[in-house]
């Protein structure tokens, strides 16, 4: 039992360094996100979401839900990125072209190379971008996940 423990740490270790167990495209690459670092370019949240999404209009709380979307605003990371809200009609419908407005048109063109890539697809909504310029460094699905992964990744890059 003492032989299998080191074993298994060192299968471990091998298998993190290794990127084993997390989809390629979940994953920011490191040396786009060391790039953009030394740059320190602007931080943008997009925020997908759909008219029809009833876990999107509890983010956005306006009348009923967790108010989320104010408070992330309100909040000293909010306050640090620019946020930008890409909606759709339907949540069975892909985006469209048409989804996307002027400041918005970069993401447009970066959908139709994910769909190559795999980098920076969205996965569910609401769902949560973070990209330093033009570069994704996080992703966040749900609410929860902008605790656990979009607002320490912002912090990283205030």
């Amino acid at each position: 039992m003492n032989r299998a423990v080191p074993l298994l740490l060192a299968a471990a270790l091998l298998g993190a360094a290794a990127g084993i167990g997390s989809p390629a495209f979940a994953q920011p690459t490191t040396s786009a996100v060391s790039t953009a670092s030394k740059t320190k370019e602007p931080l943008t949240v997009v925020y997908w979401t759909a008219r029809d999404c009833r876990w999107c209009t509890w983010w956005e709380g306006k009348l009923v839900g967790s108010g989320g979307e104010a408070k992330f605003l309100a909040s000293p990371e909010g306050k640090a990125v620019r946020y930008v809200v890409v909606k759709k009609p339907l949540l069975a419908v892909p985006y469209q072209e048409s989804d996307f407005n002027a400041e918005t048109r970069w993401l447009w063109d970066r959908m139709q190379s994910s769909k190559t890539d795999g980098e920076g697809r969205i996965r569910g909504f609401p769902s949560f971008s973070l990209f330093e310029g033009k570069t994704l460094v996080a992703y966040a699905l749900g609410e929860p996940d902008v605790d656990k992964k979009l607002l320490p990744a912002i912090r990283e890059r205030m």
